[in-house]
C-alpha cells in the first residue's frame, strides 16, 4: 500500500503534475483498501477539501499573505533597508549585514521567504554589486537570508503547520522568533569572514548616532507594525486571525498615508495575494484528505514501528527528520512538505518526547534552508533574477552560507530550549 500511495505521488511529480493535483491523485491509490471503493474515496476527498477551507483559524493565512504583498508594494522594504544600512555602516561586509538585518525586519511583516528575497534583495543586491561585491556572494547571501522571512513571526508555514497539527499558532510565533535571530546571527559569520578576506566594505555612515536615530525615526511606521501585531497576539488582545486583519488594515493605511502605495499597487497586491492564497488552500485541501486517509489506514503507526525496529535513539531519529525535510526541501515546496510529512512524523515525534511546538520550529528551519537548495531552490532563482546572473553562479556563492545555515538548523534541532525558552519563561 505504501509503495502504491507514495510511488504514485512521486511519479506524478516527476511527470510535472502540479503538487496539489499529485497529492490528490495519490489518494486514489487508497481505493483497494477503503470500503466503498472509488465513490467513497472521491466523496471523502471533496468533503475534506471543504472542511479544511472552512476554518476560522485558517483565515490568518490570506490576511498575512495580503499584508506581506501590501508591504512589498508599499515601499516599506526601502525604509527598513536604509535603517539596516545605517546600523551596519562601513563595517566589513556591512551591506551584507544590512541585508540580513533588513530580512529580519521584513520577515516580521511578511511571513514569506521568496517575498523577503524579492523585497530586500531588489535594493541590497544592486547596491552590493555597485560597491564591488562579487555577484555570486551578494545574491547567494540574500537567497539564504530570505529564509529568515519564514521564521520571524508572522510565518505562513507556521500558520499552515499549526492549522494541520492543532498546535497553537501563537505558541509557534513565540517559539519562531529566537530561531530566526539565530539563523541571522549565524549567517553574519561567513558574511564578515569573506568580506574581510576580499575587502568588501559597507556603505559609509553620513553621521553619528543622531543620524542613525534619524533613519530609525523615518522607519518608525514600518517598525511599529510588528510591535502592534505580535504585541497584540502575545498579550492576548487579539487572536492570530484578528492580527492578520489588523496587519492588512495597518498596511493599507500606512501605504496611503506615506504615499508609498498607489491604487494600482493595491490592486496588484490584492491579485497577487489572491493567487497565492488560492493555491495554498487547494493544496491544503488535497493534503488534508491525503493525511486523513493515511491515518485511517494507520500508516503513521506502521512507519513508527518500522523506524523503532531500526533504532529508538532520539538523536538518530531527529537526524532522520532533518535528512527527510532537507531532501524534501530540495524537490518540494515548503507548504507541501509540511502537509505531506507532518501527519506522518508528528505522532512519532511525540512518542519520543519531542514537543510539537519545537517540532514545528525545527521543521520550518529545515525547510527555510530547503528554499536555497537545488533543484527547487526558489529563493536562489529569485536572487538570480534580481542580480541578472546565471543560477549556477548564485548557487556557488551561496554554498558557504548554506553550510553555516545547516549549523543553525542542527543547533535548533538538538537544543529545544532555543525555541521553547520564551514559552517556559512566560508560561
Amino acid at each position: 500500500m505504501l509503495l502504491a500511495v507514495f510511488g504514485g505521488m512521486f511519479v506524478a511529480l516527476l511527470l510535472g503534475v502540479p503538487i496539489a493535483a499529485s497529492i490528490g491523485y495519490s489518494a486514489l491509490a487508497f481505493i483497494p483498501w477503503i470500503p466503498g471503493g472509488l465513490d467513497r474515496v472521491m466523496f471523502f476527498v471533496a468533503q475534506r477539501m471543504v472542511v479544511t477551507a472552512d476554518s476560522f483559524t485558517l483565515l490568518a493565512l490570506p490576511f498575512f499573505i495580503l499584508a506581506g504583498t501590501l508591504m512589498s508594494h508599499g515601499g516599506i522594504a526601502k525604509k527598513l533597508t536604509d535603517l539596516a544600512e545605517a546600523v551596519a555602516g562601513d563595517f566589513p561586509g556591512g551591506l551584507g549585514i544590512a541585508g540580513i538585518v533588513a530580512c529580519m525586519f521584513f520577515g516580521a511583516v511578511s511571513g514569506s521567504g521568496p517575498a523577503t528575497v524579492a523585497a530586500i534583495g531588489t535594493i541590497i543586491i544592486p547596491a552590493m554589486i555597485d560597491r564591488g561585491y562579487d555577484v555570486g556572494y551578494s545574491a547567494g547571501l540574500m537567497a539564504c537570508a530570505g529564509g529568515i522571512g519564514v521564521l520571524i513571526p508572522p510565518s505562513v508555514p507556521m500558520i499552515v503547520y499549526g492549522v494541520n497539527s492543532g498546535v497553537s499558532i501563537t505558541d509557534l510565533f513565540i517559539a519562531g522568533f529566537t530561531p530566526g535571530v539565530i539563523v541571522g546571527l549565524v549567517l553574519m559569520i561567513p558574511t564578515i569572514y569573506i568580506a574581510k578576506k576580499k575587502g568588501y566594505a559597507g556603505a559609509p555612515r553620513a553621521g553619528g548616532a543622531g543620524w542613525i536615530f534619524g533613519r530609525m525615526w523615518e522607519a518608525r511606521s514600518a517598525l511599529l507594525m510588528p510591535i502592534i501585531i505580535l504585541g497584540g497576539i502575545y498579550s492576548g488582545v487579539f487572536t492570530p486571525t484578528e492580527a492578520g486583519i489588523v496587519a492588512v488594515t495597518y498596511a493599507i493605511l500606512l501605504g496611503f498615508f506615506t504615499k508609498g502605495l498607489s491604487w494600482s499597487g493595491l490592486c496588484k497586491a490584492v491579485v497577487e495575494a489572491a493567487i497565492i492564497t488560492g493555491s495554498c488552500i487547494f493544496l491544503m485541501g488535497t493534503a488534508s484528505a491525503f493525511a486523513k486517509l493515511l491515518h485511517m489506514r494507520d500508516v503513521p503507526n506502521m512507519i513508527s514501528n518500522l523506524i523503532f525496529g531500526v533504532t529508538t535513539n532520539k538523536f538518530l531519529i531527529l537526524l532522520m527528520f532533518n535528512i527527510v525535510f532537507l531532501l524534501g526541501g530540495m524537490f518540494i515546496d515548503t507548504l507541501s512538505n509540511i502537509l505531506i510529512f507532518c501527519p506522518i512524523f508528528l505522532p512519532l515525534a511525540q512518542k519520543i518526547g519531542i514537543d510539537p511546538v519545537h517540532f514545528g520550529t525545527f521543521i520550518v528551519t529545515n525547510l527555510a534552508l530547503g528554499m536555497v537548495t537545488p533543484p527547487m531552490g526558489v529563493d536562489l532563482f529569485v536572487a538570480a533574477n534580481i542580480a541578472r546572473t546565471p543560477f549556477e553562479k548564485v548557487l556557488r556563492g551561496s554554498i558557504p552560507f548554506m553550510l553555516w545555515n545547516l549549523l543553525a538548523v542542527l543547533l535548533i534541532t538538538y537544543f529545544p530550549i532555543l525555541s521553547l525558552w520564551p514559552l517556559k519563561l512566560f508560561g
